[in-house]
């Protein structure tokens, strides 16, 4: 009974995360059709209206509010709430200045750093099939990503950098919330993620942005901070509660797949052969590190 009990919460991770990633990838397209906004003002909305939605949920959940309860982990939320502002306004500035697939390709590098970090880090014992997943995840990325049609121009370079560094500070973010398991939930990373991320942009956000400019892109900033921000973390940290960081990691590429989908439906974007080949090995990854 404990062995199935605890292979029904695994799953349930991996559900948590799947639908996460699915969430997180909607970024690519709400970002690309704001009108008239930079990198800061929309990753600081994006924070906002993620904020704003988790504080309805703490009508219902009170954790959040139980401040004596996680008083002694205060010092890691405020470095994973840093972390999470990294990774939000680096990868908003990659999805504005390089191509989805590059953006996808490089932020989904964290898997690495997390594999190669979790069992130092966290004393986590390593998921036995971590590298063969591992090695299937990065194949699939650079089938579904081409890199072969990768833009070094100038005009790139900079979101190309950027989408390698949003790779390296998602790792930590899945890292730290996992060292938080247990002591603090996920909805309360959440909220103090997302508040902390509003708050670190604030002094850029609003600068020189006509009020009419913001008021016309409401409608795209709500969802892209409900569901690809509020809504993705809250699910992954809440996966993060129920299996190892290395096994998020990997569950969370689904996003570059996400991604090709939005990419077909909504921009015409047919994926070619090694594309989906490429989503092919990576649901094959993902199935091969939820294996007990």
């Amino acid at each position: 009974m404990n062995a199935t009990h605890s292979s029904t919460v695994e799953w349930q991770g991996v559900l948590l995360v799947a639908v996460g990633s699915f969430c997180f990838s909607m970024a690519i397209p709400l970002t690309r059709w704001t009108d008239g906004l930079g990198t800061p003002t929309i990753a600081f909305f994006r924070a906002l209206f993620g904020f704003l939605f988790l504080c309805t949920l703490v009508i219902r959940f009170r954790e959040p509010v139980q401040f004596a309860a996680y008083r002694s982990r205060m010092g890691r939320l405020l470095v994973l709430g840093a972390f999470v502002s990294m990774t939000v306004s680096l990868y908003t500035y990659a999805i504005q200045h390089t191509t989805a697939a590059n953006a996808a390709l490089l932020v989904n590098s964290a898997p690495i750093y997390v594999a190669a970090l979790a069992p130092l880090a966290l004393h986590e014992a390593r998921a036995r099939y971590t590298w063969a997943s591992l090695g299937l995840a990065v194949m699939g990325m650079i089938f579904v990503s081409n890199p072969a049609e990768l833009r070094l121009d100038w005009e790139s370079l900079g979101g190309i950098a950027a989408a390698a560094l949003s790779g390296v500070t998602y790792a930590f973010v899945m890292l730290i919330g996992r060292s938080l398991r247990g002591a603090v939930t996920g909805l309360t990373q959440t909220l103090w993620s997302n508040g902390l991320t509003a708050l670190v942009l604030l002094p850029w956000a609003l600068r020189g942005v006509p009020a009419q400019t913001v008021a016309e892109n409401v409608p795209l900033l709500i969802p892209l901070g409900v569901f690809s921000l509020g809504l993705s973390y809250l699910l992954y940290f809440l996966g993060l509660q129920r299996i190892p960081a290395q096994v998020v990691s990997v569950v969370a590429l689904l996003e570059p797949v996400s991604g090709a989908l939005f990419g077909l439906v909504l921009f015409d974007e047919i994926p070619n052969a090694l594309g989906m080949i490429g989503g092919g090995l990576i649901l094959a990854s993902i199935t091969l590190i939820s294996r007990p």
